[in-house]
């Protein structure tokens, strides 16, 4: 919107005034609230507005009764000037609802005016029908208007209203016009007038701080333009269209500052005031519709320029249409877009629906064979349960018995192992007895003493058959308590590297060795002495046969020594 076009919004309206300190006042309180609570607000007033819009049938009703009761007043008058001032009232009640009744009332005031022949009361009425035709776009009626008045009869009370009338037509004229000769020439008429206002218009007007603050905007000082609006809020009572015409221009300065959050809140802040003052000619809410659509809220966008479209048909202004009809094609647009989006999403939901549909009665009816099934495998799970309860209190006893059974086979292993262990150590003493007994028959043989003894322990036979018959023995034994020790070893090593037994089914080197890690004797030093080995070779036995294991070597040993065990689960 120009700067002349929201100069005609705010011209149709007389500003009420109040003491000048207790608005500011009241601006400090509004400004504050608005500035640190915007952002939560304006979706709270989105809200609002939305209520209004609801309930705009309600505020139509109240300006009709006002109406009414001017018009039955206006009828029943007897005295021409009491009826054009009726009248007038008329045309203020319509100037912003019904461009047409407005202009009808105005054409009754000239009536009146020329009857009394009132050269006061017919330039008030000139002036103010050539500002509502120049407001709403007719500009060849209002320049026949303003020539009807003779510059001369323009008193003091008219003075302002006639040059501010004029700045605002010829301002409207060259900013539509397409011509540029023409545009130049109405623009320089615009400011010719705009100097003569300035020089006799009262500086603390609100007139006044609207011009001055509309024209530091436009010069992009922005900080200054705020603070004739803060001056010129601060005469205005909130909820009024006077209100709203602030908020509006308001809305403009934060729109030249790039702050769109408080450009909406005072649109927002405008547009209320002008629905619950059933205001018909309005800009703030077709000007966020077309913000709000922007941001991507097409269904908000499009409720509120709906109701716009319906207000300035009501209104009846071919200018404010021809502005608003790009705004309310592309909502438009976009909400067909929307809606077809919307619909064939539907028809999409609905398909899939139907094939749920479909696919839950064959669940159903699928879940009902089911359950006559279940019912019979109930009843038959029960007969089995209530012979599998009886089996568990027997199996229970079972268990109890098994419990102490293993408690005894543990405690008779230990028996069993302390006794194999102890059984060898005696053994392996024995063997070296044998040969210390060997070696000192064979020294008294060496000495002369007995001939026939140093034949017979000169052989090392005596010791080997010791040695075998207690390795034979340790096999046996070993293999009757471990059964299955080979394979489960076999079982820990890779299967290239696999050990089996003898062919006479006896324990190799390897096996024996960790057959005694099984039963517990795990130092080398011990392994060896059993063995006639080294430690050091013992040593390396075990470290070659750990690397053949499939688990971790530090963890060989420890799968070892539970080889035969029975694991209570």
């Amino acid at each position: 919107m120009s700067f002349f076009d929201k100069i005609h919004y705010l011209c149709r309206v007389n500003l009420s005034s109040i003491l000048f300190m207790k608005r500011i006042l009241l601006l400090l309180i509004i400004s504050t609230v608005a500035v640190f609570s915007n952002a939560q607000n304006v979706d709270s007033l989105y809200t609002r507005i939305d209520d209004v819009i609801a309930n705009s049938d309600k505020y139509m009703s109240i300006k009709n009764k006002d109406i009414k009761k001017l018009k039955n007043e206006y009828w029943s008058a007897k005295n021409l000037k009491t009826k054009y001032e009726l009248g007038y009232s008329l045309f203020e009640e319509y100037h912003a609802l019904m461009n047409d009744s407005a202009i009808a009332y105005l054409n009754r005031c000239i009536d009146i005016a020329t009857q009394l022949r009132d050269t006061h009361l017919q330039t008030k009425a000139y002036i103010a029908i050539g500002r509502q035709f120049a407001a709403s776009g007719f500009y060849p009626e209002a320049i026949n208007y303003f020539s009807k008045i003779n510059e001369k009869d323009v008193d003091a009370d008219c003075a302002t209203d006639y040059y501010y009338g004029y700045t605002c037509l010829y301002g409207e004229m060259g900013y539509y016009t397409k011509d540029y000769r023409l545009k130049q020439q109405y623009f320089n008429l615009s400011n010719k007038y705009n100097d003569i206002l300035y020089r006799i218009i009262d500086k603390k007007s609100d007139l006044y701080l609207q011009t001055k603050s509309t024209q530091l905007c436009n010069q992009k000082k922005y900080q200054e333009a705020l603070s004739y609006n803060n001056r010129w809020l601060a005469n205005v009572k909130p909820g009024t269209h006077d209100y709203a015409i602030v908020a509006f221009f308001r809305s403009e300065i934060y729109k030249a500052t790039n702050n769109v959050n408080m450009q909406k809140y005072w649109l927002a802040q405008s547009a209320l005031c002008d629905i619950q003052c059933a205001v018909m000619d309005q800009s703030s809410l077709w000007s966020l519709a077309d913000i709000v659509n922007r941001e991507g809220d097409v269904e908000r966008s499009y409720k509120y320029i709906e109701y716009s479209w319906k207000c300035l048909s009501t209104f009846n202004s071919h200018m404010r249409g021809w502005l608003v009809s790009p705004i309310l094609t592309m909502i438009s647009n976009n909400y067909k877009e929307k809606l077809k989006t919307a619909n064939r999403n539907l028809l999409y939901m609905i398909a899939i629906i139907s094939m749920l549909s479909v696919f839950l009665a064959i669940s159903l009816i699928y879940v009902r064979m089911k359950e006559n099934q279940l019912r019979i495998a109930r009843n038959k799970l029960s007969d089995i349960n209530a012979e599998l309860k009886a089996l568990n209190e027997k199996l229970k006893d079972a268990n109890s018995q098994l419990s102490t059974t293993n408690m005894r086979l543990n405690d008779s292993n230990r028996v069993k192992d302390e006794y194999i262990g102890k059984f060898l150590s005696i053994c392996s003493e024995y063997i070296d007895k044998l040969d210390n007994y060997r070696i000192k028959v064979n020294r008294k043989v060496k000495s002369n003493q007995f001939k026939e003894l140093l034949v017979m322990t000169n052989s090392q036979q005596l010791k080997e058959d010791e040695l075998k018959e207690l390795f034979d023995n340790f096999d046996t034994v070993f293999l009757r308590l471990f059964p299955n020790f080979t394979d489960e070893f076999n079982a820990l090593l890779k299967p290239e590297d696999r050990i089996e037994l003898t062919e006479n089914g006896k324990l190799t080197t390897d096996l024996r060795i960790f057959a005694l890690i099984r039963l517990g004797i795990d130092e080398s030093s011990r392994i060896a002495e059993f063995l006639r080995y080294s430690p050091n070779s013992i040593y390396n036995y075990r470290a070659r046969i750990k690397k053949k294991a499939l688990c971790g070597r530090d963890d060989f040993e420890k799968r070892i020594m539970e080889i035969g065990m029975e694991r209570n689960l």
